[in-house]
């Protein structure tokens, strides 16, 4: 690759005088990369031997279908439109049906892994170019589908590579990829897409979805966001499949104002200049709490999700992903069969990018059901199918590794049965040329007709510092990564560690710890992972081996099972300060019951989709993880998306509706109503009954200050008779009362006119402490304690809450 990168420059500097160079001695040849510079009026021109370059007035243009001579799709001066008509003219049948099929990298959804050695993507993504005269009669070898049979027998120009490896092997994989596209008819090139938002570093890190929603820092994500797409770039993939916080409920929570607008940032920032293309998913929602089918409630919201779409989509990300595995407006068939969320989509909220579906044949898996106008979608054929999808505006089919035909290995059902809907009239000519359009429109504006090809000099000096730009090594674990990225990079995403910690709890400002005081150290995270941050907590405090000799003991949940529950047990047992982690698992009532001191870190960044390279730490690093700890940085997150008491106040919390955690279906129709009527179709985030309301977040030595306002106890109506003047007159009056053994709700209005803080509330009777109930407050605001309690002994009963004291009479 050495060679290859210098290569490139020499051409630069000295323009394209046919300079040879040796190709890596592998089973298929790699051809040398050719460039020819931009200067004055011509463009940056790549190119691969065996292509002609044509000479037109002083310019020079690749003669991407070997025709000798300057067409207008070739001709970089031309008008896009009036390039892709020419292209559109010149394609088959085959080729134009190609168009609408976006198939993984060799039929892999997992991904390709590769390293230093060739034959390991060898064995995962043969390419297997037939040498001149061979007869290629399939696509398989080795178990693996060729990657030159799916581009130039299938003409597929669309892959999703979800690849593991360095970035300089990233370069590599993904230029040979280009070369057999520039070898094809047309010369058509490949556009590159990829389910993690970030792979510079294939495998190995990806983009910290959830911490961007919870730091609340839209400057510093923007500065990560375009970085990690500049880096995608410089590697050669051009669409990430990215974002999805603009589903309700997804990692930006369930405000649909904050959803929609977090969303709109990001895709702004992924389609910066030299950056990526933004594919926004899944319309309407797929992930968060869950896909928009199984999150209606009786409410069936339409308004709040539409409205976090409306914003994102101001940003024009240039694709968008339909939701793959469910129903949308219409709940009889799948979102892409269904024709009023498609026109919401296209005509309501006007979007004129790429369409494309969620991985699942349409022609199969994905095709059942009976439309709203009743037609019953089995009955339809497999290119009917197609066809019926592509005509509600669906551009692209997501397809995995199916549709290879056995027999006949020369066909590709999925292709098939679109040339065959296309060849038939089911899909119009002008349909068809509506999404060549659309799809052909990221090859040209992108640039990939003129120079496809990524620079491995300039990719390295983008991904990596100058230690691994001069000499590669092998990437295996966190620090020999860290070792090989930009410390500027790094810093930035440390500091996103901090922000995206949310303060849950700080009893008597516990955090952050003393330096020097004994600490034991627990965690349920994997042994190496366990060991990096004890050590690394061993820079600021004497680690000790037992609970019994520590003066602090904390505790890194990855996740509330038997072994942190015994952690913890043990610790209040032993009567010891506890700090309690939340390492990417939400903070529960038990926790917050039991720790000192809660700190959630919502931070974890492992490959989406595919397969994680392994050896590396993908939460919270363990130097900053100590640092948070002790003060050296500040954690200032916060909620994005208010947690449940408990898992059954939490399954039956309506998911298309935000703030109506424990709440009861009055308050749950008042918020439906405030939703319905907002601005953005926000709701009060302080009116249900969660554990931690949307937006909480404590902050280093700041103090709540609560005010107990109200006592509320149950009362009856009496009727009292009373007689006077030889007359008898009745009147009713309320008393504070209940009966022996009947349970009844206390009610109390807290104030917090403080800092966001947590508080355990204690009813007593007399000086017996009879209930508790632990209470998160937002800084400034209000909520309302309902406890329910028993009163076991008749009589009148003191019933205090706080500075707030009631009787209450006990009937028998």
């Amino acid at each position: 690759m050495k060679k290859l990168s210098l290569l490139i420059t020499f051409v630069m500097l000295f323009s394209c005088i046919g300079i040879s160079a040796i190709a890596e001695e592998t089973a298929n040849p790699v051809k040398t990369i050719y460039i020819i510079p931009a200067e004055g009026e011509q463009v940056e021109l790549g190119y691969v031997e065996g292509t002609t370059i044509l000479e037109v007035d002083g310019l020079k243009f690749k003669d991407l279908n070997k025709n000798g001579s300057l067409d207008v799709y070739e001709d970089w001066r031309a008008d896009m439109d009036a390039r892709i008509a020419d292209l559109y003219s010149q394609m088959n049948d085959e080729e134009k049906a190609s168009l609408f099929i976006h198939v993984n990298t060799c039929g892999n959804p997992a991904g390709v892994d590769f390293n230093d050695s060739r034959n390991m993507w060898e064995q995962n993504c043969p390419f297997d170019v037939p040498a001149e005269g061979e007869v290629v009669t399939g696509p398989v070898t080795g178990g693996s589908y060729s990657m030159w049979y799916y581009i130039n027998v299938y003409g597929v120009t669309h892959l999703l590579s979800n690849d593991n490896g360095a970035a300089d092997l990233q370069v590599k994989f993904h230029n040979e990829m280009q070369q057999l596209g520039e070898d094809t008819r047309l010369g058509i090139p490949i556009t590159i897409s990829n389910d993690r938002q970030y792979n510079a570093w294939g495998g190995m890190i990806d983009t910290p979805h959830d911490a961007f929603g919870t730091a609340n820092d839209v400057e510093l994500s923007e500065k990560l966001w375009q970085q990690y797409s500049k880096e995608s770039r410089a590697v050669g993939i051009h669409i990430v499949l990215h974002p999805y916080g603009q589903e309700i409920g997804s990692w930006n929570g369930e405000d649909p104002e904050y959803a929609g607008t977090m969303g709109r940032a990001e895709i702004n920032a992924i389609q910066i200049e030299d950056g990526v293309y933004a594919c926004a998913k899944h319309f309407i929602a797929r992930g968060g709490d869950a896909a928009y089918s199984t999150a209606n409630s009786d409410a069936f919201t339409v308004d709040n999700w539409m409205t976090a779409w409306r914003l994102a989509l101001e940003a024009n990300p240039k694709w968008l992903m339909t939701n793959g595995y469910s129903t949308g407006l219409y709940t009889g068939v799948h979102v892409d069969f269904d024709k009023k969320t498609m026109s919401y989509l296209r005509d309501t909220l006007g979007y004129e990018g790429v369409v494309l579906s969620d991985w699942g044949a349409q022609g199969a898996n994905n095709s059942a059901g009976i439309t709203e106008d009743g037609l019953d979608l089995l009955t339809l054929t497999i290119p009917e199918r197609y066809a019926y999808t592509i005509n509600l505006g669906l551009d692209q089919i997501g397809a995995p590794a199916t549709g290879i035909d056995v027999e006949n290995p020369g066909f590709h059902s999925d292709i098939g049965a679109v040339k065959e809907a296309i060849q038939t009239g089911l899909i119009t000519e002008e349909r068809v040329f509506d999404t060549a359009c659309r799809v052909l429109a990221t090859k040209f504006e992108l640039g990939l007709f003129e120079n496809p090809y990524s620079d491995l000099k300039a990719a390295l000096e983008l991904c990596a510092n100058e230690a691994y730009q001069a000499e590669q090594w092998p990437i295996t674990d966190n620090e020999t990564l860290m070792a090989a990225r930009p410390a500027e990079l790094i810093e930035l995403e440390r500091q996103l560690q901090a922000k995206s910690a949310v303060l849950v709890k700080n009893n008597d400002n516990l955090l952050p710890l003393v330096k020097g005081l004994k600490v034991f150290f627990g965690s349920t995270a994997a042994e190496t992972t366990a060991n990096a941050i004890k050590a690394a907590i061993g820079d600021y405090a004497a680690v000790v081996d037992s609970i019994e000799e520590a003066d602090v003991v904390v505790a890194d949940c990855t996740q509330i099972n038997d072994a942190a529950e015994l952690l913890i047990d043990d610790a209040v047992e032993y009567g010891k300060k506890l700090v309690i982690v939340t390492n990417n698992v939400d903070p529960n009532t038990y926790v917050m019951e039991n720790g000192d001191a809660v700190l959630f870190m919502n931070f974890t960044r492992g490959a989406d989709h595919g397969t994680a390279a392994s050896g590396f730490i993908v939460t919270t690093e363990p130097n900053v993880y100590a640092e948070i700890l002790y003060g050296v940085r500040v954690p200032e997150g916060m909620i994005v998306k208010e947690i449940a008491r408990n898992s059954t106040l939490d399954n039956i919390q309506w998911k298309d509706l935000a703030g109506d955690q424990g709440a009861n279906q009055w308050v749950r129709m008042m918020l439906l109503a405030t939703m319905k009527t907002s601005e953005n179709n926000t709701t009060p985030n302080n009116w249900g009954d969660p554990l931690l309301q949307y937006k909480y977040g404590m902050r280093y030595g700041e103090e709540p200050a609560f005010e107990y306002d109200t006592l509320v106890l149950p009362r009856v109506i009496k009727e009292v008779v009373t007689e006077s003047g030889g007359s008898t007159r009745t009147s009713y009056e309320s008393m504070v009362e209940c009966k022996v053994g009947q349970p009844f709700n206390l009610y109390t209005l807290l104030w917090n006119n403080g800092a966001d803080g947590v508080t355990t509330v204690q009813v007593k009777d007399g000086d017996t402490v009879i209930a508790e109930k632990i209470m998160a407050v937002n800084g400034g605001s209000w909520r309302v304690v309902e406890i329910e309690i028993v009163l076991d002994t008749a009589g009148e009963h003191t019933i205090t809450v706080g500075d707030l004291s009631k009787t209450i009479n006990v009937a028998e």
